[in-house]
Order: C-alpha cells, then sequence, then structure tokens
C-alpha cells in the first residue's frame, strides 16, 4: 500500500510541475519558469525512478495514469486561480 501511495504522490507531483513549467513558458518571467523546470525535471527523475522498479506491476500503471491526470489538472486549475490572476 505505501508503495501506491508514494507512486500517486510522485506522479501527481511530476505532472503537477509539468503543467505549472509548461504554463510558466508563456509567461513573462524567466525565474517563474527556471523555478518551476527544476521542479518538474528533479520530480520526474524521482518518478522515472520509480515506474522503473514497478514497470511489471499493472496496478501501478493505473496508478502513474490516474496519478498524472489528477496533477495536471489541479496545478491548471491553481495556476488559473492564484498564479496567473491579473
Amino acid at each position: 500500500m505505501l508503495e501506491i501511495l508514494k507512486m500517486f504522490a510522485l506522479v501527481v507531483l511530476q505532472n503537477a510541475s509539468f503543467t505549472l513549467v509548461s504554463r510558466a513558458r508563456n509567461s513573462n518571467s524567466l525565474p517563474f519558469h527556471a523555478i518551476a523546470s527544476v521542479m518538474s525535471n528533479g520530480i520526474w527523475l524521482l518518478v522515472i525512478k520509480n515506474v522503473v522498479q514497478n514497470f511489471d506491476k499493472p496496478l501501478m500503471m493505473g496508478v502513474y495514469l490516474v496519478g498524472s491526470v489528477i496533477g495536471s489538472l489541479a496545478m491548471h486549475h491553481i495556476s488559473m486561480k492564484y498564479f496567473e490572476k491579473k
């Protein structure tokens, strides 16, 4: 169970940070883009390590898929509501 929660949390964070860096590219702030990029790539490394260790487990791949959707949608909402307010 701990393995599933770890994968879920990492994937949510990875996809949230990936969405954030994607949105940061459209901003006028290089520091914002740099911070988002470091987060995205750093968390990606942790996710890949976890994926490789669990590559043969279909349940973990389902957890990956669900976590990626939730992370991306959550950061999209947070970015629109808090980071991109004018």
